[in-house]
């Protein structure tokens, strides 16, 4: 009788604990700073119906459309590891209100537009942070659609400002994730770069590259920076790095 018991009770052990490893693997998610304070906005509101994945061979990236036919992303996701090239703008698919395999518009990439910097480095890799950005023009104008956020031409002059992140994470990959109220809690310069960039606390993980960081100012969002990546910075302390709007704002839409 015990030996039957002892039986049942096994798969039961092994089933508690590995829903354990699956809980404790996703706290420790990099990215994620402290309580997990991301929610699932309503993908057919404002202004989260112009954020969409940007998808290329099973690999994703975030995107926001900043006018009819742009998409604001991270210059990294057209970069390819394996062939160490840029990848073609036709390869790729900005899906506007995406979620759980369902979405609401599709477009493809026609060709995108990086930092004279990055072109000058040749590669991702010899890049400098600051430079981590793209606008990708896509083949249909689905900013009249669904609308698009404008991007502010000026940089944030102080930390502590609150701003709102937005995309889709690892963890979430098939629904759109946002953190509100979340700070850029440092304006510093990484590798003795020249440009300040943003360090936010905002929950954004692998799969936000690309994000929006943006406010609200009288009922009016504006995009202040793109979450490009996370690092841990001189104070130990783990940051998102948000690469300022001003750095792209210019650039013709």
């Amino acid at each position: 009788m015990n030996k039957f018991f002892s039986l049942l009770l096994i798969p039961l052990c092994l089933s508690f604990t590995e829903g354990n490893v699956h809980a404790a693997k996703k706290l420790q998610l990099r990215g994620i700073k402290g309580e997990d304070n991301r929610e699932f906005p309503d993908v057919t509101k404002t202004p989260w119906r112009s954020i969409g994945r940007i998808n290329k061979d099973g690999s994703f990236c975030t995107g926001v459309l900043i006018g009819p036919d742009t998409v604001l992303t991270a210059a990294h996701c057209f970069w390819n590891k394996r062939t160490r090239r840029w990848s073609d703008a036709k390869y790729f698919h900005f899906l506007p209100g995406y979620e759980k395999g369902r979405f609401a518009g599709h477009a493809k990439g026609v060709s995108y537009s990086l930092s004279t910097d990055m072109k000058k480095a040749g590669s991702y890799p010899n890049a400098e942070r600051k430079d981590d950005w793209a606008i990708l023009k896509i083949d249909k104008p689905l900013g009249d659609q669904f609308g698009w956020i404008p991007v502010l031409s000026t940089s944030l002059k102080k930390r502590n400002a609150s701003v709102m992140q937005s995309g889709y994470s690892k963890d979430y990959p098939h629904v759109l994730t946002m953190h509100r109220n979340c700070k850029v809690v440092r304006i510093a310069k990484l590798n003795d770069g020249t440009v300040p960039l943003y360090a936010h606390d905002c929950d954004a993980t692998k799969g936000d590259s690309g994000s929006p960081i943006f406010t609200k100012t009288d009922g009016e969002y504006q995009i202040i920076g793109l979450h490009s990546a996370t690092r841990t910075l001189d104070d130990g302390k783990v940051y998102g790095i948000g690469i300022p709007s001003s750095l792209f704002s210019n650039i013709r839409r």
